[in-house]
């Protein structure tokens, strides 16, 4: 309890973070409401996957699966704009990650005789994330030019943040096209230098920013 007087910060972050939150326990309908909630953010804290139902896109069940994973991935898919299912579930299958989050992910993005390599990271990012911020955050780790850099320092270029955040909002289906608008306007005209890129502290914890 803040001391009288004193003044309430709230962060910024945190009405998308009970959103986020809210959703997924309609969605999981836990039997135990506290325990799960307690797993929830702990996985959430721990940058682990979330222990959520998604009528959209199901959460991965195995532990194992990681933002290291999908920097292999990258590694060996990522100088490509697309790739062919077969040798993407190769791949998926020789790191032992779960076959049904490959095929939800596959499902969600509708993909065909080629996989998107983009979206395909955007996607699987999500399934990480839990929010859109923080699926944009582990695209931003896995894209950006320096893999070594702090994470806050993390950049990719401006036309790319676009359009992994158009395509992240158009997936989630619950963002106006107007808050799109605003945050990329905001963007492009108070946060992007010369060099024409976004870093992942321009909307972390920005009180002008928010993505969701």
């Amino acid at each position: 309890m803040a001391p009288p007087g004193k003044q309430v910060t709230i962060p910024e972050e945190l009405p998308e973070i009970l959103k986020a939150f809210t959703k997924a326990a309609i969605r999981t309908q836990p039997a135990d409401i506290v325990r799960w909630s307690a797993l929830y953010f702990t996985a959430l804290a721990n940058g682990q996957p979330l222990p959520i139902k998604s009528e959209r896109l199901a959460s991965p069940s195995h532990a194992e699966f990681s933002i290291d994973h999908l920097k292999t991935l990258h590694e060996k898919f990522g100088s490509r704009c697309s790739v062919y299912p077969e040798e993407l579930a190769q791949k998926w299958k020789e790191l032992n990650l779960p076959e049904k989050l490959l095929r939800d992910i596959m499902t969600v993005g509708n993909f065909g005789e080629e996989v998107d390599w983009l979206k395909f990271i955007a996607l699987a990012c999500s399934a990480l994330g839990g929010t859109i911020t923080n699926a944009i955050k582990c695209a931003c780790c896995i894209l950006t030019s320096d893999p070594n850099c702090p994470t806050e320092e993390a950049c990719i270029p401006y036309h790319l943040f676009r359009f992994l955040y158009t395509y992240l909002a158009d997936i989630d289906g619950e963002i106006s096209q107007g808050h799109i608008d605003r945050a990329l306007t905001y963007l492009e005209e108070e946060v992007v230098g010369t060099e024409g890129l976004v870093r992942v502290s321009d909307f972390v914890n920005n009180p002008r920013m928010r993505l969701g």
